[in-house]
């Protein structure tokens, strides 16, 4: 290039950078204080860094994802041992035929032997013990009724054994449903024996229907003279009055399977 024409780049490029200098140094001069001119710097740093900024921000969820998160139902809790409902209680022995419950028929029902139950018991009344005896001649139950003054009768069952009870002063026939096609002589017998021996020696006033036949063997109600003297409870029993025992015979019936319900074993 000829020294000419490299004189005038020169001299334009020289004149270029003193227009641009001159330029920023007029605009610099022109804003009147010291805080406007330190604004100006810090507002173009901050719209700098806010374009950084902007670049290096994540891309937002879409609308869909959200929207899906927030309508999908909730897991339902897992059950456990402490949210399940409490057993509920065995039943009360009232709730149970002649009040007495099916452990204690099973026990009867393994002898191979009729249940005979009282269908009415009079109120307060509960059974306070059965007695089983397995035996082909002798074989048979007792199952003793209690209330809370000590007053007691007792249901028995045997296959044999029976014999003719000594007379007692008095006696009062009856006709129970279960006699109700065998026109046999029977009755409830109550307070002290005839027999002055017997008196002496036995003077408490007794309570005892007859033997009543039963399909494979006898049943009857006896009173507590005769509790006290074969069981020999703790407390001494009395006797319960003649109609209760009236009505307890007159309910007496042989109690099946589909009589007693589902809960008999």
């Amino acid at each position: 290039m000829p020294p000419m024409m490299q004189d005038i780049k020169s001299v334009t490029r020289l004149y270029g950078q003193s227009m641009r200098s001159r330029f920023l140094s007029d605009f610099w001069h022109s804003v009147p204080t010291r805080w406007q001119r330190s604004a100006i710097s810090g507002t173009v740093i901050g719209l700098s860094l806010m374009g950084l900024a902007a670049c290096d921000r994540p891309p937002a969820r879409s609308d869909t994802a959200q929207s899906s998160t927030a309508t999908s139902p909730a897991a339902p809790p897992e059950a456990t041992a402490e949210s399940l409902p409490a057993a509920p209680p065995p039943p009360p022995d009232a709730a149970f035929l002649a009040l007495i419950t099916p452990e204690k028929t099973a026990q009867i029902r393994d002898l191979g032997l009729p249940l005979v139950l009282p269908a009415a018991v009079p109120a307060g009344f509960q059974v306070a013990q059965v007695q089983t005896q397995a035996d082909e001649r002798f074989g048979g139950y007792q199952i003793l009724y209690r209330d809370d003054r000590d007053r007691c009768f007792l249901i028995e069952y045997t296959v044999g054994g029976i014999g003719d009870m000594p007379a007692t002063e008095n006696r009062l026939p009856l006709s129970p449903p279960m006699l109700a096609e065998d026109p046999v002589e029977y009755g409830l017998n109550y307070g002290v024996y005839v027999d002055p021996a017997l008196r002496e020696q036995f003077p408490e006033s007794l309570l005892h229907s007859d033997w009543l036949p039963v399909a494979g063997g006898f049943s009857r109600l006896a009173g507590a003279a005769l509790i006290n003297e074969m069981l020999t409870p703790a407390a001494p029993c009395t006797n319960l009055p003649v109609a209760d025992a009236v009505a307890i015979i007159d309910s007496l019936a042989v109690i099946t399977d589909e009589i007693q319900g589902d809960d008999s074993p």
